[in-house]
């Protein structure tokens, strides 16, 4: 297996991953709210990751650069904004307006990252708009500005999390060096997603309601730490390893998957049967994923290869 495919592979896992969060936060918004749940699950997706990604083998964990520490803001803006984004607006718009996050990282890619866009790109960028206009047909509503505002703003951070995890990947090390002694430690990207969950744990604390009592509380608890094992922190620790090989604007392609999939989970869940429309608008975006699955590996090798040289 190519580590092209490899990459692809991880991201449609963590696409996969974060997808559960329809049915799970709607089990647990039962007897929890908004804050409880994003707090917990950020804070047991941070035990995860600390497990996972071992931060105390960089000798520098606890003193992140100002560019790893505003991307980790980055982190929990986007979380927190999708929630506040949910509360003053519709599900529908909240989730269509964060799913604009490709197009602003086909704007900041050229940027702040230097992988040029081509005009299939735009073309495919175009596509996923259309599908999910399909997707959310006779469910985008007008008026409650700001939770459509905080919802871009969402897209935005969501774009921002994909070119940090691109920017602090771990750069491919010399063939022929020899290999480095003891484990590898944590990249910026693995860093990036440590300290996003923990931002976002510290940041939802004062906005968090009352607690259920506590003969009420496991079954929700339990679901809150699938939340953070399974949805948000394994999610996350895939990207990481998949935007290694693949573009940030691929990669925020890929993850379309995840609106996709959430209604066949609430369906086979909560028996909530999607729409003809989102029908849809569903095979338009995975259409558009295909297409940019199949489209010329060997082009985008060898482009990588380029960008290698030149850094």
């Amino acid at each position: 297996m190519s580590p092209l495919t490899r990459g692809r592979l991880c991201i449609v896992g963590a696409a996969v991953c974060w997808s559960s969060a329809g049915a799970l936060v709607k089990y647990a918004n039962r007897s929890l709210d908004a804050w409880q749940i994003a707090g917990g699950r950020s804070f047991f997706a941070f035990l995860l990751l600390v497990v996972l990604v071992k931060p105390w083998r960089r000798t520098d964990w606890w003193k992140p650069s100002p560019k790893l520490l505003l991307l980790s803001i980055a982190y929990p803006a986007m979380l927190i904004g999708y929630i506040t984004a949910l509360v003053h607006t519709t599900a529908a718009n909240a989730i269509f307006l964060q799913d604009t996050a490709p197009v602003w990282v086909m704007l900041l890619s050229p940027f702040l990252l230097g992988e040029r866009f081509r005009a299939g790109d735009l073309l495919l960028v175009a596509l996923c708009a259309v599908g999910m206009l399909l997707f959310f047909n006779d469910q985008l509503t007008d008026g409650q500005a700001f939770g459509n505002i905080m919802a871009l703003c969402s897209g935005l951070g969501f774009a921002l999390v994909m070119i940090g995890l691109r920017w602090g990947r771990p750069k491919e090390l010399d063939p022929n060096a020899p290999p480095p002694d003891g484990p590898r430690p944590p990249s910026d990207a693995e860093l990036l997603i440590v300290y996003g969950n923990i931002f976002c744990v510290l940041g939802c604390l004062g906005f968090q309601g009352a607690w259920p009592p506590l003969e009420e509380l496991p079954i929700p608890l339990a679901t809150v730490v699938v939340l953070g094992v399974v949805q948000l922190g394994m999610g996350y620790f895939l990207m990481t390893h998949g935007i290694r090989q693949v573009s940030a604007l691929e990669a925020s392609l890929l993850a379309l998957l995840e609106p996709i999939l959430c209604p066949i989970w609430a369906f086979l869940t909560l028996h909530e049967r999607p729409g003809p429309w989102a029908m849809a608008g569903s095979a338009v975006i995975l259409l558009t994923v295909a297409l940019q699955a199949f489209r010329g590996p060997g082009r985008e090798a060898k482009e990588r290869q380029t960008e290698n040289g030149e850094q």
